[in-house]
Parts: C-alpha cells; structure tokens; sequence
C-alpha cells in the first residue's frame, strides 16, 4: 500500500508564564493561508515536557558537575472537534484515519535542550545545546540531556537558578486526502509546528568550611630559622572540627614542623597556627608563598580538605647582627 505524504511545515510560536518548577504553553495561532484539503477533525492537545534533575542537587562550590537531567513529555490529547461530517463510506474511512493520524499532536520530535545561569550567577555552563531526539507522550527521553557545570569558589552557600530551554516540532494538524474505503488508501498532509518551552531547574550550594589566610607575621633571614604565626579564617557557613594546618613550604625554605594543631572553627572565627619555617643561607632576600592545605572534620564526621592557600613569608636581608649574632636563639 502506497501512502503519499506531503510534509508542510510552519512554525507555531508561544510565549511562557510562570507556573511552579516549569513554565506552561501559551500558543499563538498561525492563520491557514491555504488549502490543505478536506479536514475532518481539529485535534485539542500538544507536548509538555517535564525536566527533573537526576540525583541529587546539592553541590559543594568550587565543584565541577555533569548535571543529568531526565526529560519525559507528559502531553495529553484532549479533545477532538469535527470540522466536517463525512458523507460517504470513502469519507468515513478517510474521517477515520485522520482520528488515528491526529493522536500524534501530543509527540515531540527534534528537541534540542540548552541550558543557562543568570548574569551574576556563581555557576558556569560550560555545555552547548544537546539534541535530544524525540519523546512520544507518556514516555521518557532514551537518555538524559547532559550539561557540564562549574561552581565558583567563592560561590555563597544557598538556591541557584538554572533556566532551560527546550525547543521541538510537534504535528499541529492531519488531513486526509483522496480516501478510498475499498483500496485501503489515501494521500496526507502533516502540517507542523514548533514550541518552546522554559524550565527552571534549582541546584542547591551546600554550607561548608572555608578557609582564607588573613595575616602573617614572623620574619626570617637567611640562614635563619622562625616561629611564624598565621591567622587563619573560617569564611565559609560550616564549622570545622579538629583543624589541621598543613604546611609545605619549597625551597629554599623548609621546615621541620609541617602540622599545627587548632581547635574547631565556627563561622567567622580567627585561629593562630605557629609553624616552624627555616630560611636557607643562600635564600635571596624577597616575599615568599608558603603552600597551606587546611584539612578538617566536618559536623557530620566527614574529612575534608580545603583548596591550596598560600600564606606570605618574608626573608630580609640579613643586617650586622644576624650577621655576627644570628646563631643566638
């Protein structure tokens, strides 16, 4: 049986409001500008695409993720309207296909996802636009979209935004054409649209402890050895428990104490650790970076580690009395 189909595309736009987690469609109509032929019905319902997160949608900043997010069109036929009475046994075979044909207005095909962050958001996509195939209603996509993301370091513990965007075609309209009951055959033609849809995901920045070198004092020459004293503080919203300063210092410096030892840390508080740097003797005189790792319990039990800090060492130029007296501790 030879079925003719002639594939008439024009483009349907709408507009998006609000609605919870996603956004409805609002569609404006495009005229008929032309004749299709006979059309027997006008079908009520289009796609609706969902997008929900896979996992979970907490983060730690500074984290690099890819997001997977299940997509599943949860379109729905509601209704059909006659638009002709059909006449005759080829009519009536032709008013019947076009019923079977219509059922289709609810499937989404040639989606493409994109996602995106507003202006002043801590978080980065670094994925282009993912071509997702098509859904039939009441089914999933065959695979998650998949974005690659990036928190910033200094990203603030709370909500974030993230905006996606979901463009598709979908069959806005059949009609059949030329039906004839006793072949079993007709000519059709799909009349397409297309919709967009805007989604707002929501991602989650934990609290945690972080940390930042705020001062240091204790100066070396060369040859010299010092207790040189950093304040650390907690900047972050978690406390730290049973805090390590980890200290790796390269040449020519060294030192022989690389732990100090603190006691826990709430938000916003100071805490002094006093290291043990030497300064070898032909150190040129200038500001050193020490290399600071804090590693941490958080109030769950778990260890953490923060990023690399680096605290600033200064080696001076060593004056008459190092010289002769430097040996004197």
């Amino acid at each position: 049986m030879r079925k003719m189909i002639a594939l008439v595309s024009l483009l349907l736009f709408m507009i998006s409001g609000v609605a919870g987690a996603y956004d409805t469609l609002t569609a404006y109509s495009v005229s008929q500008s032309f004749d299709l032929g006979e059309n027997y019905y006008n079908v009520d319902g289009s796609p609706d695409i969902s997008a929900t997160i896979i996992g979970s949608n907490e983060f730690d900043r500074g984290q690099m993720i890819t997001l997977n997010i299940d997509l599943m069109n949860n379109g729905k036929l509601l209704g059909f309207k006659n638009d002709r009475t059909p006449d005759d046994a080829d009519e009536i075979f032709g008013a019947q296909t076009e019923m079977k044909l219509e059922s289709a207005v609810v499937d989404a095909t040639g989606i493409v996802a994109s996602l995106s962050a507003g202006p002043e958001s801590p978080i980065e996509i670094r994925s282009v636009s993912q071509k997702i195939g098509s859904i039939r209603s009441g089914q999933n996509a065959v695979s998650p979209a998949r974005f690659d993301i990036k928190i910033d370091k200094k990203a603030k513990a709370g909500e974030y935004n993230l905006y996606l965007n979901l463009s598709y075609d979908y069959q806005k309209n059949v009609q059949v054409m030329d039906p004839d009951a006793t072949a079993q055959t007709y000519d059709v033609n799909r009349w397409y649209g297309m919709m967009v849809q805007n989604q707002t995901l929501k991602i989650i920045v934990k609290d945690q402890a972080d940390f930042e070198i705020i001062n240091t004092t204790g100066t070396l020459y060369p040859g010299g050895e010092e207790i040189i004293i950093l304040n650390i503080r907690n900047t972050g919203e978690e406390e730290a428990k049973n805090v390590k300063v980890m200290v790796n210092p390269s040449d020519p410096l060294s030192t022989t104490d690389s732990v100090a030892f603190v006691s826990g840390m709430s938000p916003g508080s100071t805490a002094v650790a006093k290291v043990k740097i030497k300064a070898d003797s032909e150190a040129v005189p200038k500001v050193y970076g020490i290399d600071i790792v804090v590693r941490y319990e958080t109030p769950e039990g778990d260890i953490e580690y923060s990023d690399a800090l680096q605290a600033p060492v200064e080696v001076k130029e060593s004056g008459l009395f190092q010289r002769f007296f430097g040996w004197i501790r």
